[in-house]
């Protein structure tokens, strides 16, 4: 498995590099991005790694923002070991988490927010205070004032610096606890509560400072609670793990008062991984080595994604009478299907003649169309990882000379630029295989409009522009699923000959179908009673279609 790491740019912070130990102990390769770099990196991380730790801290310099570096992932498909950019964004936002807490019945401080140098402190709210940035993180920004003079300065300096309102709490004495939380085969984990012992007065808050440094071993320990307690704890804590929407692992940052109130200060769903730092250590308490806890992590997104991404190419080959073709399909990419393979058995190029390729997909049939001879082949296709297959495997094939690829959708990249009807190029043959799969709407790669016919009429309707009057022919693979009277019609319409040269069954599953978009069965069965569309079931339950080969000559000039 290769497991992404994106780390904050400059960072004090070694977790990438303990992620990434602890990864190869399982056997696991590890690919580590800076989140200010992410921009030019996703594409790679997404396309490569089978999940993804996002660690950034800050990115672009602001602690707000980082939540964008784990949405651009999830936009790309990237899969995310901890919770989703919303769930990020909700816990990193200290004013709507705290009410969200709140609500829910988890004691938070009471506090106020200011977005303004002009405020007033509620007569309730008395020093000392603790300020902090609503949005920052590693406790940036978090300072402490005696007096109400002093909570003026430094909000005003906060405000100045941050650019982001800042919030107000009362400083709760107390012990400073940190709750981590893994989320376990059968149920969320509540692993041993730490305790930061700081002796210092000066250091009555984990202060940014306090945090950028190793902590001294001595500096945390399992806190010694009464069992009521620790049950209180984890229940407040599991029930603030699913209020704020979290995944796989968090930790909560808690304040816990004289009188027994564990008070949420802050969530933090990128919790240090160090080895070493507080959650490694509350692993290591509850049982779980440094390996086992980064397994704990990379199981409970595997299970969330079902299956693991599998991006290897895959393999594919055929023996054709010219010969062996040797295909790379990359992720992406369809291998081509049986009724592809029967196609290249057909089509009838010629030594000397042009080809254009319509859909090239991985570029099997023009690489066929150039080992039968052709002296040259347009290879046209809209997925840049289909145009960069196809380019590939010419290579591979040793007839990457005879292949020319362009990206665009059907006819027009040949258009571009020309001024004329005259000037366009024709060819000696056309190869098509569009999508054709009918849909009441759009659903994918394979859908073909209302009956099927939205590609296949396209094409019809310009090929004969596009062919050598005299010679020029048209090979085509339709199934019966998309209209076939309308497809006939069409086909007599555009060209002087049209014949089936051959006929090969599809077997397929209602299931399928549906899969792809509910209701699109039901929709073959409407469109089957109207006359559009062909399918059979047999006695044994299985329905099928009719794949079409179809070779058109004679264009008609449209």
């Amino acid at each position: 498995m290769l497991v992404g790491i994106v780390r904050t740019l400059g960072s004090v912070c070694r977790c990438a590099e303990s992620i990434a130990q602890g990864l190869a102990s399982l056997g696991h390769d590890a690919f580590i991005a800076d989140s200010e770099e992410i921009e030019f990196q996703v594409e790679d991380l997404v396309r490569q790694c089978d999940l993804i730790i996002d660690h950034t801290d800050t990115f672009k310099g602001r602690g707000f923002s980082r939540a964008l570096v784990r949405l651009l992932l999830e936009s790309r498909g990237g899969r995310i070991v901890g919770p989703a950019a919303g769930g990020s964004f909700l816990a990193d936002d200290k004013i709507a988490a705290k009410a969200r807490l709140s609500a829910a019945g988890i004691p938070t401080p009471p506090g106020i927010v200011i977005t303004s140098r002009e405020w007033e402190l509620p007569q309730w709210l008395e020093p000392p205070l603790v300020l902090k940035p609503a949005f920052e993180h590693m406790s940036r920004g978090l300072v402490l004032a005696r007096d109400e003079s002093e909570a003026l300065l430094k909000a005003t300096e906060l405000l100045s610096g941050y650019a982001q309102p800042v919030l107000v709490e009362p400083y709760l004495p107390g012990r400073e606890l940190a709750v981590p939380l893994l989320a376990g085969p059968k149920v969320l984990e509540v692993l041993p509560p730490v305790e930061w012992r700081l002796d210092d007065p000066e250091k009555r808050l984990l202060s940014e400072g306090f945090k950028k440094v190793d902590p001294p071993a001595e500096s945390m320990m399992p806190a010694n609670l009464p069992a009521s307690l620790r049950g209180e704890v984890e229940e407040l804590a599991r029930r603030a793990f699913e209020v704020l929407g979290l995944r796989d692992y968090a930790r909560f940052d808690l304040r816990l008062t004289s009188d027994g109130t564990p008070f949420f200060l802050e969530a933090n769903v990128t919790p240090s991984l160090e080895v070493g730092e507080a959650f490694a250590r509350s692993a290591q308490w509850a049982g779980l080595d440094y390996p086992a806890l980064i397994n704990r992590l990379l199981s409970s997104a595997q299970a969330r994604y079902a299956e693991p991404r599998e991006n290897v190419s895959r393999q594919f080959n055929v023996e054709l009478r010219t010969g062996r073709v040797d295909i790379e399909v990359p992720e992406g990419v369809h291998v081509p299907p049986p009724s592809s393979i029967d196609l290249a058995r057909m089509i009838d190029v010629r030594p000397g003649e042009t080809v254009l390729d319509l859909g090239c997909g991985s570029g099997f049939l023009s690489i066929v169309a150039a080992k039968l001879g052709a002296k040259q082949v347009v290879a046209v296709d809209l997925d840049p990882r289909s145009l960069a297959a196809t380019v590939k495997n010419a290579r591979k094939n040793e007839v990457q000379d005879r292949i020319h690829v362009l990206g665009g959708s059907w006819f027009e990249t040949l258009q571009r630029g020309s001024q004329s009807r005259d000037n366009i190029k024709r060819f000696d043959v056309i190869i098509a295989t569009p999508p054709q799969t009918p849909g009441s709407r759009p659903f994918g790669p394979r859908y073909g409009g209302l009956d099927g016919t939205k590609h296949l009429f396209a094409i019809l309707d310009q090929a004969p522009n596009f062919l050598e009057p005299e010679r020029g022919r048209l090979w085509i693979l339709a199934i019966s699923l998309a209209n076939p009277s309308g497809l006939w019609q069409r086909l007599k319409e555009r060209f002087l000959t049209v014949d089936l040269v051959n006929e090969t069954p599809r077997f397929f599953t209602a299931e399928e179908y549906e899969s792809m978009d509910p209701g699109l069965f039901t929709h073959f069965l409407h469109l089957r009673s109207s006359g559009r569309s062909e399918f059979d079931k047999d006695s044994c339950g299985r329905h099928s279609f009719r794949n079409f080969f179809i070779r058109a000559g004679g264009p008609r000039a449209t």
